[in-house]
């Protein structure tokens, strides 16, 4: 088992690595052919994970986890996660010898990737580091997961806002921080849309306009409208749920839309 606290890696060896792992990547993904890319998949963040695995904890990680016979690691990347830029999970899987396995997935918040690194963004950090384009926010992302994965695998649970994780973050990686600021949903639709949660706007469908307050935001705004027949909120009023585009939103008291 590898001494995880007794990693040390000096930063010229840090940037050294990632620039290697930058290179195999564009070099050797199916679908990643630039830094911006434009398309992913589930193998590309198999092929990330193993590039760093080997340069960075010789292979220990998923040696690790085949050793605990039905134990798996999975990858997937999300559409729905609007706020963590990755998350790494572990369940507990029953099998059909009757004994129960863990099985560990790593998942990457895809569309907020893709959200991020237009011409009009504002500049981006990911784990206190400067990221310039889609790559290599990917990179930082997946290091954040990779050091999840090795806390659980060694104490069982992991924390990135405990000093053990911090500790780690900063000896392996040179990360300076443990969160992301990419451009959120959220932002985007407050920036280009000046739509916010609690806003209240107004949209049209078959010629009719319709007014509501915004209670979500992901791609689309989940819009509340008070209808008799819609379901009952804390607030004790009744709504019928409508998903919106943002384009299609008019705030109250805007004069148009962006």
């Amino acid at each position: 088992m590898v001494d995880l606290l007794a990693i040390f890696n000096p930063p010229e060896v840090i940037s050294a690595r990632f620039a290697q792992i930058h290179q195999a990547v564009l070099r050797e993904s199916r679908c990643i052919g630039e830094e911006n890319f434009r398309v992913i998949g589930t193998d590309d963040l198999a092929l990330l994970f193993r590039l760093y695995e080997e340069r960075f904890f010789d292979g220990w990680l998923s040696k690790a986890i085949a050793s605990t016979a039905g134990a798996a690691l999975t990858f997937r990347l999300s559409s729905t996660m609007t706020r963590a830029g990755g998350k790494t999970i572990r369940r507990r899987i029953a099998l059909r010898t009757g004994i129960s396995a863990p099985r560990y997935e790593i998942a990457i918040a895809s569309r907020m990737l893709f959200m991020n690194f237009s011409d009009d963004d504002r500049p981006v950090t990911v784990c206190g580091l400067a990221c310039t384009n889609r790559l290599t926010a990917l990179q930082r992302i997946m290091e954040h997961e990779m050091l999840h994965l090795a806390e659980m695998l060694v104490w069982g649970k992991s924390s990135c806002s405990a000093p053990r994780f911090k500790s780690m973050a900063v000896n392996v990686f040179g990360h300076a921080d443990t969160r992301h600021e990419l451009v959120t949903p959220r932002e985007r639709a407050e920036v280009r849309h000046a739509v916010k949660i609690g806003s209240k706007v107004e949209f049209e469908i078959d010629g009719k306009r319709i007014a509501g307050l915004v209670n979500r935001i992901h791609h689309r705004a989940t819009v509340l409208v008070e209808s008799p027949g819609g379901m009952r909120y804390r607030d004790g009023k009744t709504y019928l749920k409508y998903y919106v585009p943002l384009p299609m939103l008019r705030v109250e008291g805007a004069e148009s839309a962006k």
